[in-house]
C-alpha cells in the first residue's frame, strides 16, 4: 500500500455531509483527509494528529463504478526518526505568475540597486536577504549554470548596502 509519511504542521476540523473530518496539513504543504473510518477506527486515532509530530498516512484506493480510483487515507501511525523537511511557508506573498519581461526588468532594476548600495535602505535586512536569494536564483537558472546554492557567500546586508 502506499504511504505518506509528514510532520503535521496544522489539524482543522472540518465536516461534509454532516460527517466530521480532520483536514491535516503537512511540512511539505499537502493536505490530507482524514475520515472517520469504517466503524471509527480512524476516527480513534485522531489524538495523533498534533502539530509537530510525524504521522505515516497508509493510503488506500477507492474505485469508483466507472473505474477511477480515489486515494484515501485508510490508516495512520506516529513515526519517528528521519522526516521529510518542511517547506518554507509563503512568506504572505502573493503567489504571482508575472510576464518574462516583468521579470527579466525586476532581475535588471534588483541589480542595479545591489551595485548602487540601495537594496537594505529600500526594503530593509530581511527583504533585501530575500531578494539576493531571488536574484542569484534567477541569474544561474538563465545562464544555465549548475550550481549548489548552499556554496554561495552568504550575505549579510550592511547599512550601506
Amino acid at each position: 500500500m502506499p504511504e505518506i509519511v509528514g510532520v503535521v504542521t496544522s489539524v482543522e476540523d472540518d465536516s461534509y455531509n454532516g460527517k466530521d473530518f480532520k483536514k491535516v496539513t503537512l511540512g511539505t504543504g499537502q493536505v490530507l483527509n482524514v475520515k472517520q473510518g469504517r466503524d471509527g477506527v480512524l476516527k480513534a486515532k485522531w489524538g495523533l494528529l498534533q502539530e509537530g509530530t510525524g504521522i505515516r498516512f497508509i493510503m488506500t484506493d477507492f474505485t469508483k463504478p466507472d473505474g477511477v480510483k480515489i486515494p484515501f487515507v485508510s490508516d495512520i501511525e506516529t513515526v519517528e526518526g528521519a522526516l521529510p523537511a518542511p517547506v518554507e511557508p509563503n512568506k504572505g506573498y502573493p503567489e504571482v505568475k508575472p510576464a518574462p519581461q516583468a521579470v527579466g526588468m525586476i532581475a535588471k532594476e534588483i541589480g542595479d540597486m545591489i551595485r548602487a548600495k540601495y537594496l537594505v535602505t529600500i526594503f530593509g535586512d530581511e527583504a533585501a536577504r530575500e531578494l539576493i536569494k531571488w536574484y542569484r536564483s534567477q541569474t544561474l537558472g538563465i545562464t544555465g549554470i549548475p550550481f549548489d546554492g548552499a556554496k554561495l557567500p552568504q550575505y549579510v546586508p550592511k547599512k550601506e548596502d
